[in-house]
């Protein structure tokens, strides 16, 4: 895996969850940036992590009228 601080961070601008037709079992994940769309695939237990993840890091951050 490539070392975190070697890989530029871009500005999420949005994002899509879309049906994989391939294969049921996956979730496309599309993030649009300013360098243009990245697609990633999860399995269902992969996106229940994520989103409790993100859930418990946005409950932890100040929101940006209150920085």
């Amino acid at each position: 895996m490539s070392n975190p601080k070697e890989v530029p961070a871009l500005p999420l601008k949005g994002y899509s969850l879309l049906d994989f037709q391939p294969d049921p079992t996956v979730v496309g994940i599309s993030f649009d940036t300013e360098a243009g769309v990245f697609m990633f695939v999860a399995t269902k237990e992969i996106l229940d992590m994520l989103g409790q993840a993100f859930i418990h890091k946005a409950a932890a951050m100040p929101s940006r009228e209150q920085s």
